[in-house]
């Protein structure tokens, strides 16, 4: 990594937290900056994801390890997301993600997780708008950005009932 490639994920994070309206902690907005700096120009994997993190939880990987996949599940949800969906919706990942940062002893990453998700996401973010679904699969796993948008289409996400999409219009 050099200091171009730093500045331009500098610059990306700066942008996503201005879009999304996302005040980061100084902590997370450098974390941020240098792993996605990482990523840059590299091949990212985001097949077997769960399977990969379940083997090194269950071996009792080094922090470093642990670090290292939480930060693919950081990326993977943040830009591959549709290709996550065919196996699992994105709080399962999101989830994953947390607990892998909690496992590599990294609390604010870990807790921070989703309001980096959405730094990120929305960095990258065309005009388009996204799919009623994504944007509830979105809030459900925390998203501030997702529940602004569906409050603003006057939708409230809940809890109501077993075999409903828990969606209410005001």
């Amino acid at each position: 990594m050099n200091a171009a490639t730093l500045g331009i994920a500098s610059d990306f994070v700066k942008v996503g937290i201005e879009k999304a309206g996302i005040p980061l902690s100084t902590t997370l907005e450098a974390y941020l900056s240098l792993t996605f700096a990482r990523f840059i120009g590299t091949r990212i994997s985001v097949d077997l994801l769960t399977v990969r993190v379940a083997q090194a939880m269950d071996a009792g990987a080094p922090r470093d390890i642990m670090r290292a996949l939480a930060d693919e599940c950081l990326i993977a949800c943040a830009f591959f997301e549709g290709r996550l969906r065919r196996n699992g919706t994105v709080r399962h990942y999101v989830g994953l993600g947390q607990a892998t940062y909690d496992a590599a002893d990294l609390t604010e990453q870990a807790y921070g997780f989703v309001h980096m998700r959405d730094v990120i996401a929305s960095a990258a973010a065309g005009a388009e708008p996204e799919d009623g679904r994504v944007l509830v699969d979105h809030a459900r796993a925390g998203s501030q950005t997702a529940r602004a948008e569906l409050e603003r289409q006057n939708v409230v996400v809940g809890p109501w009932g077993e075999n409903r999409p828990g969606l209410l219009w005001r």
